[in-house]
């Protein structure tokens, strides 16, 4: 594999974990909107501060697996593992 091609699978590799990261946003709010919760009833009924669902929603704050247990748990939920899906063709 020359340069070119490691520099460019470099570069996929931080598209797909942005775009990831971005789904798992889009999924987490819709999820909250299912639910019919504000922010600050999905905090209280998940006994965390309304703060930190406002930065996970923001992209600011990325939840480590024992937060996510911690908010998606009491609500009934819990985390999935799935194949990613390789757009490159």
């Amino acid at each position: 594999m020359n340069l070119g091609d490691k520099c460019m699978n470099k570069v996929y590799e931080y598209i797909n974990e942005e775009r990831l990261n971005q789904d798992f946003i889009f999924d987490f709010i819709q999820l909250r909107h299912k639910l019919g919760l504000t922010q600050a009833q999905m905090a209280d009924k998940s006994n965390v501060l309304r703060d930190k669902i406002a930065k996970i929603e923001a992209g600011i704050y990325p939840p480590n697996i024992k937060s996510l247990f911690k908010i998606l748990g009491p609500l009934g939920y819990t985390i999935k593992i799935e194949k990613i899906q390789d757009d490159r063709k």
